[in-house]
């Protein structure tokens, strides 16, 4: 089943990250005449985005900082330069950005933390934690935008091939290794288990993830959710992944305070459903579809700590000590 959660578009002065991306979309999709992008991480995912949603062929500028570290490590690529040039928008660098700004039609000012990309504007699972600001653009912030927007170097093509010719001749580099905290700290750092989001479950069943089925869209949100890939996923890639999600260890934490250590499916729905931080949160049903994909890993698995079982007519979930 595909899952495709709303969320809210409830207006306040400081937004967070789904809140202030829905309202950007909006923004977007009625734009008349021009947007403008000013985001020091650009990538394919955000672009792609961003496509969805203008569906006019007006004036769009995007300036990203592209600078050699945003590049070799991929917080921005290359391939956004070339979605953006297939719908004739304009591509800027501007050197040492940090802002996060968009201004639709020269009225409607979004600032804010998110970068356009995926884990920025909360377009892929497990994404950042961000807030930003809905406004009304007044002639002085306009012209601040103009500004950087004049000093910005337009990426042209010639520009692009070099740029894609060095990069392709880069060595490989490999991602710098920081050794883990101690257990003094990690403990204090624990994970706050009382709460959830949608994106913590699994939206595929096993086998759905075990085949790769194309018929199914949430294969991607299940491969990232369980820090995956495509070339090795695995029974026991899986049953480890699934085993040190916060899901799991969530419903364990929440079994081992039960009486008997014990709950039935459907008082299950009723708990996942108020530790949901969601705005709004899923309709029942999608609950139960949620809750389904849980127990069919927990089934196909057959950990040693859980036992389901169906000792009247509602399934139970029963944590051995």
């Amino acid at each position: 089943m595909d899952f495709d959660y709303p969320f809210s578009t409830a207006r306040s002065s400081l937004l967070g990250t789904e809140t202030f991306r829905n309202l950007l979309g909006d923004s977007l999709k009625n734009a008349k005449k021009s947007v403008i992008i000013l985001s020091a991480y650009v990538t394919e995912v955000g672009i792609k985005w961003m496509q969805k949603q203008i569906k006019s062929s007006l004036k769009c500028t995007i300036i990203a900082r592209w600078d050699i570290g945003d590049l070799v490590q991929g917080s921005s690529d290359l391939s956004s330069y070339e979605l953006a040039k297939n719908r004739n928008w304009e591509f800027k660098i501007l050197k040492d950005l940090h802002a996060k700004v968009m201004l639709v039609d020269h009225k409607d000012l979004f600032i804010g933390s998110p970068n356009l990309t995926g884990h920025g504007m909360s377009l892929v699972p497990a994404s950042n934690k961000e807030v930003g600001v809905n406004l009304e653009a007044t002639k002085n912030d306009i012209d601040i935008i103009l500004d950087l927007v004049n000093q910005a170097i337009e990426v042209d093509q010639d520009l692009f091939d070099e740029i894609k010719k060095w990069k392709k001749k880069l060595p490989i580099i490999n991602k710098q290794f920081y050794p883990d905290f101690p257990e003094s700290i990690k403990v204090k750092l624990k994970v706050n288990f009382d709460k959830l989001w949608v994106h913590n479950f699994p939206w595929c069943n096993p086998d759905e993830l075990l085949n790769l089925s194309r018929e199914n869209k949430n294969i991607n949100h299940d491969l990232e959710l369980f820090g995956l890939s495509k070339s090795n996923i695995n029974e026991k890639n899986l049953k480890q992944a699934f085993e040190t999600s916060k899901i799991f260890l969530w419903l364990l934490n929440y079994l081992k305070k039960t009486k008997n250590h014990e709950i039935y499916f459907g008082n299950l729905s009723s708990v996942i459903h108020q530790s949901l931080l969601d705005d709004p949160k899923p309709y029942r049903k999608e609950i139960k579809d949620l809750q389904i994909n849980l127990y069919s890993f927990l089934k196909r698995f057959n950990f040693e700590k859980i036992i389901i079982d169906k000792p009247n007519i509602s399934e139970r979930i029963k944590f051995k000590d």
